[in-house]
């Protein structure tokens, strides 16, 4: 489950603050790098973004997910590094696209702190 893998939807979730929602995850564990690699990264990001969509559009996410008919579908990717440039672009886009369609769409940054030995 992560990004690396279209074909799987990482985490399914209807949040009890968010009644009227279902989120579909997307884990990116996937350091940024340089110019290359933030090509390749925004490459399997929209793979999997592409994925999320066509679950939700061809109605799947109501035979998979029980109680999402009638909730507002909202992708969010849950990634443990900072956007670059780029990516935030990337991120603002797909926002104002999905929202055009009834897809409510996110990014949230993961910081996870790390335990120290004492």
């Amino acid at each position: 489950m992560s990004i690396t893998n279209p074909r799987v939807i990482d985490i399914c979730a209807t949040p009890k603050d968010e009644s009227n929602s279902v989120l579909l995850i997307i884990t990116d564990h996937l350091e940024w790098g340089d110019k290359a690699a933030q090509g390749e990264h925004l490459l399997l990001l929209q793979e999997k973004i592409n994925a999320y969509i066509a679950f939700i559009e061809s109605g799947e996410i109501y035979t998979e997910i029980p109680g999402a008919y009638g909730k507002y579908p909202i992708i969010r990717v849950l990634g443990l590094y900072e956007l670059p440039e780029q990516a935030k672009c990337f991120i603002e886009r797909v926002t104002e696209m999905l929202h055009d369609v009834g897809i409510g769409f996110e990014f949230e940054l993961k910081v996870y702190e790390r335990i120290r030995n004492m």
